[in-house]
């Protein structure tokens, strides 16, 4: 019977923590200077937590109704904390009445 042989243990490169965290607060303080409308987008994601590819498809919806008709509304679907559907539906906007009164003959 022959021993196996553990693998040997492949030491990781130290990551450079430091430098991330310097690199990432110059990249927000960039972006916030030019764009700070992005910047809020970045930094409601980071602090609620949030999917940005669910983000990304709210906002392709509120887009697609914005090019058309520019009324609808945007349905989300979450079941046990996951988002299921997103519905993006245009409308026409109407403001008339459901019925109307019937017309009597000969009255003007």
């Amino acid at each position: 019977m022959v021993a196996k042989k553990k693998p040997k243990k492949v030491s990781k490169p130290k990551a450079y923590k430091p430098e991330m965290i310097q690199n990432e607060e110059s990249f927000k303080l960039m972006v916030k200077n030019i764009r700070p409308d992005i910047y809020v987008l970045m930094d409601l994601i980071d602090s609620t937590g949030l999917n940005a590819y669910v983000i990304f498809h709210i906002m392709k919806h509120l887009n697609n109704i914005a090019l058309g008709t520019k009324y609808g509304s945007v349905l989300i679907s979450v079941e046990n904390g996951v988002v299921t559907f997103i519905r993006g539906e245009e409308a026409t906007k109407l403001n008339e009445q459901l019925k109307k009164t019937k017309r009597t003959p000969g009255a003007s």
